[in-house]
């Protein structure tokens, strides 16, 4: 296990690419399951709602791995798409285990609410972060720009929480 989350770690360091991964069925299994016990953790700890969970341990693995293998496959590159959405789930699950949860915790034991500047900021860096490492993996996947795989990125990002603001609002 310690080699994969080095592996992971050299990823996000961008001291490697998803193309050093194995093309793997058993690792990207492993790597949508570290995904969704670290975001099971982060509803936890964060006493999210039904939808919330809904969209973040069903819907939010299995967009992604869509998303990968349709920019993949749009670019050529099917072949890439095990060692890719690896990397896009792994690295994912490393950031909110190592990053974005601490972060979060930071944030609740200062006292700061979700609408706090802080909370804002951290927002922000947590999105340029999964921006530029998501983005970068989607170049060296797809074979295209940074800027394009980091719009990608960002583009899911704001899909992903469009459609929880929409599941959670219709529970209302």
């Amino acid at each position: 296990m310690i080699p994969l989350l080095k592996a992971f770690l050299d990823i996000i360091l961008a001291r490697r690419g998803p193309q050093h991964l194995p093309d793997s069925a058993l690792l990207l299994g492993l790597s949508t399951l570290f995904y969704v016990l670290v975001s099971a953790i982060q509803l936890t700890t964060f006493g999210e709602s039904g939808p919330a969970w809904w969209v973040f341990l069903c819907l939010d693995p299995l967009l992604l791995m869509l998303t990968t293998f349709l920019l993949l496959r749009l670019h050529g590159h099917p072949e890439r798409f095990r060692q890719t959405a690896a990397a896009v789930l792994g690295t994912g699950a490393l950031l909110g285990l190592a990053v974005f949860l601490p972060l979060q915790l930071a944030i609740n034991a200062a006292g700061a609410g979700p609408d706090s500047g802080l909370a804002r900021l951290t927002a922000v860096v947590s999105l340029a972060l999964f921006a530029v490492v998501t983005g970068r993996i989607f170049k060296l996947g797809a074979g295209i720009s940074l800027v394009a795989g980091m719009a990608v990125a960002i583009a899911y990002f704001f899909a992903i929480n469009l459609l929880l603001g929409m599941l959670a609002g219709g529970s209302h």
